[in-house]
């Protein structure tokens, strides 16, 4: 066992750690966002709320990265199995379907097939979606491919496909640009030895070098772009990918070889799934509403969604052993 975590590109805790990280980003941008509507900002102070409104993105970079290299961690060199199916649909749609099918009854139930589908398929939650998604072109590879590269060569182009169809319908950026950290992650996970090795070597300097690579894309954002000249959209979309390959990058370096851990962080990332899914509707329905000052409203919103958070994990960790528990037995 402990020669198998030290071969482990990416430990548990340290991802934990990550991922606590990613879900403050991913409510920290939401926040930032509708701070707007009780104190709009101009010059450095709205630059500055642009800035953390796309804390998001890369937010949902991290999440990716680690999903695609624990899928492969999970599955192992084993063949596709339906124990491995089974994890995923316990572990994530399962939680997904009752957290988001009670806030769907509390907001006024379904009112048409459509919403069903549209419920149960996560397309509302956009994250949800695209990653369900994700998982399915992943199970489906992996079940007919054999072989590292042809596996990482097929998933690849199938997901520059999904990612190029959510483009062209329109979508916007956060549906496909983050997509491409999954695929690194898959790629992680497959060659494990091998990046360990080259980054045991060349780490710092490799960390060095994106961070710096991310300074310069984070500026470019905040100067609001420069100007390439022929289709703006274009180059733009580019710099998203290239920003989102180098956080993805560095977020790696950092989770395997710097040994950041804290216990407040690991905590929200073993509950970031239910953040993930409350905070929304705790923020909109439940806190908004009351005669507080907005700031006191934010607070409020983040304690309660840790809170209840924390309160579904366990609920439905507690009964998913019930009831699956007894059904293994049986």
């Amino acid at each position: 066992m402990e020669k198998a975590m030290k071969w482990q590109l990416m430990p548990k805790k340290e991802t934990d750690w990550f991922r606590g990280i990613a879900v403050i980003m991913v409510v920290v941008s939401h926040y930032a966002e509708w701070w707007s509507w009780f104190a709009p900002m101009e010059g450095n102070a709205e630059i500055f709320r642009l800035a953390l409104t796309k804390l998001g993105v890369y937010g949902v970079d991290i999440f990716f990265l680690f999903s695609g290299y624990a899928m492969v961690k999970s599955l192992g060199r084993e063949r596709m199995h339906g124990q491995f199916v089974w994890k995923r649909i316990k572990n994530v749609y399962i939680p997904y379907f009752i957290v988001v099918g009670i806030i769907e009854l509390l907001s006024g139930g379904f009112t048409s097939i459509q919403d069903f589908l549209a419920f149960a398929s996560g397309y509302d939650y956009w994250y949800m979606y695209v990653l369900f998604m994700l998982y399915i072109r992943f199970i489906a590879v992996y079940t007919i491919i054999g072989g590292r590269l042809p596996r990482i060569a097929v998933f690849s182009v199938i997901v520059y496909v999904m990612s190029h169809v959510l483009y062209q319908k329109g979508m916007q950026d956060f549906w496909y640009v983050s997509n491409i950290t999954f695929v690194l992650g898959v790629i992680a996970g497959e060659y494990e030895e091998t990046v360990k090795k080259v980054l045991d070597k060349v780490w710092i300097f490799l960390a060095a070098a994106l961070a710096v690579g991310m300074g310069v894309v984070v500026k470019w954002g905040l100067d609001g772009g420069v100007d390439l000249g022929g289709n703006p959209t274009g180059y733009q979309l580019w710099f998203q990918i290239g920003a989102t390959v180098v956080w993805a990058l560095l977020v790696l370096i950092m989770a395997a070889k710097c040994g950041v851990r804290g216990k407040v962080l690991v905590f929200l990332g073993q509950n970031s799934l239910y953040i993930y899914l409350t905070h929304t509707y705790i923020f909109m329905k439940c806190v908004n509403s009351l005669e507080l000052d907005y700031i006191w409203r934010f607070l409020i919103s983040a304690v309660v969604t840790v809170f209840v958070s924390f309160l579904c994990n366990r609920l439905i960790t507690w009964a998913g052993k019930m009831v699956f528990g007894r059904m293994e037995v049986r």
